[in-house]
């Protein structure tokens, strides 16, 4: 059974199939979250089986491949950290949730396991499969059901709300709006290559559409990160393709129309700016602010009338209005992770202090990647962590720097602002490392990118 699914080619296209089932997974949990009342999702359930297999599949080519025994050998210690990572946490917190802790690891370790096996098909099994064709091919269909999705749900006003107070914002039938921002954002500039590559005529105007929608999609969450990806990405599109026409490089398609194309979406994203969710949401953010800042004034106000207070020690300086309007009062959280790790045991310094950190009421993540990561799995699990991911970087980064012009090319340009974009989110709105629906998609560009640089 196992050789089997060793050689089994139909399970390789299965691991790039399933890109396109996400936003069909990401319905069917909402529903069993708003109509079942269940935490034990059909995403949650879905998703764990794929990344069992995703690692079953590397450890069966562990003799085959280099690569795949490397990888292997690196889920394994990374197996072992978490065992004494669970076993420190449950005798140094003062509130251990098993289950909790357990499905906060696997949405963690999901990333690193689909990342490497997804750069192990890329470099194993490309001579036999055009794996490029099936990423670009299955990316596009996942995009155009969440597009379509979206437009349906908004029409029909069957579609649930970004935010349950002030704020105004739409997911569609999805039931995270960070999670679907940070997913379009990463998909949004695959689309927009893929529309160039492709647009020789004016006529190819419907290649466009996915792009369209994706953006529409991104604005109409009404989150900060939807209107900059689409931004980004329209004008790092335009400037790539502006070099590339400068340098009179070969690229498929008709440039010339498609900056045509992507100047005319910038111009409607500057006139529709005024009347996107996101603008009002901005007003409505630095309302709340003032308000929280009022009634804290008034609160010292109080305190000093009553008489003086004891004096205390401040070991951190408290959030500012412009750190908590940028990332939307995240910084409060981390001000009180940081108490948390201060006060940590050494043991948790190390290995770290677990989902929620060491909580006492109820845990709350920070929603800052890297910060969350750090804190939840600690200095030696944070390096653990994202070595993959700086090994990836450094075989990219040492090729292209061979062609440092390279980097300005639609292509290259877009496939790196995909990345960066899902890097830079993961740090100002977290719910990318620590959400599987998110870190699939940037998996899979990063391995893809890391395929095609090392291929040329």
């Amino acid at each position: 059974m196992l050789h089997a699914l060793r050689t089994n080619k139909k399970l390789v296209l299965l691991f790039f199939y399933f890109i396109a089932m996400q936003p069909v997974i990401d319905i069917l949990t909402t529903f069993s979250i708003v109509q079942l009342n269940t935490s034990a999702t059909v995403g949650v359930i879905v998703r764990m089986i794929y990344m069992a297999l995703s690692a079953l599949f590397l450890l069966l080519h562990w003799k085959s491949s280099s690569f795949a025994k490397i990888a292997s050998i690196y889920l394994l210690l990374w197996g072992v950290f978490l065992l004494a990572h669970l076993g420190v946490n449950f005798l140094s917190k003062p509130n251990f949730y098993l289950m909790e802790e357990v499905k906060f690891l696997v949405k963690l370790s999901y990333f690193n396991v689909v990342l490497l096996n997804f750069a192990f098909l890329f470099s194993f099994f490309s001579g036999q499969k055009e794996l490029g064709k099936k990423f670009f091919n299955n990316v596009m269909i996942s995009s155009l059901i969440i597009g379509l999705v979206m437009l349906v749900s908004i029409l029909t006003n069957t579609s649930l709300m970004s935010y349950s107070w002030t704020k105004v914002g739409y997911t569609g039938w999805f039931f995270a709006g960070n999670e679907l921002g940070a997913i379009l954002a990463v998909i949004l500039p695959i689309l927009l290559y893929f529309a160039i590559i492709n647009t020789t005529r004016i006529k190819h105007i419907y290649l466009w559409v996915p792009v369209i929608l994706a953006s529409f999609s991104l604005l109409m969450i009404g989150t900060k990160v939807g209107f900059g990806a689409v931004g980004i990405t329209l004008a790092i599109g335009l400037a790539s393709i502006v070099f590339a026409l400068i340098k009179k490089s070969e690229n498929p398609g008709n440039l010339k129309i498609s900056a045509a194309f992507t100047l005319a979406l910038l111009l409607v994203l500057g006139a529709v700016t005024p009347i996107v969710p996101v603008f009002q949401n901005t007003y409505a953010h630095i309302e709340l602010l003032e308000n929280q800042e009022q009634e804290e004034a008034e609160e010292q106000e109080q305190e000093e009338a009553d008489g003086p207070a004891e004096s205390e020690e401040v070991e951190e300086e408290e959030p500012n209005r412009v750190s908590s309007l940028m990332y939307s009062s995240r910084d409060r959280f981390l001000y009180q992770y940081k108490l948390y790790y201060t006060e940590a045991p050494i043991e948790q310094k190390i290995v770290g202090m677990g989902y929620g950190g060491n909580f006492e009421e109820k845990p709350k993540m920070i929603e800052m990647d890297y910060s969350d990561v750090f804190y939840s799995t600690g200095l030696i699990g944070t390096i653990l962590y994202f070595l993959p991911l700086l090994y990836f970087a450094g075989s990219v980064l040492k090729k292209l720097t061979r062609k440092i012009t390279m980097v300005f090319q639609p292509m290259y340009a877009l496939l790196i602002s995909s990345i960066i974009l899902g890097l830079g989110i993961a740090h100002f709105a977290g719910h990318v490392f620590t959400a599987p629906g998110v870190s699939i998609y940037l998996a899979l560009v990063i391995a893809y990118l890391h395929h095609h640089v090392s291929k040329n």
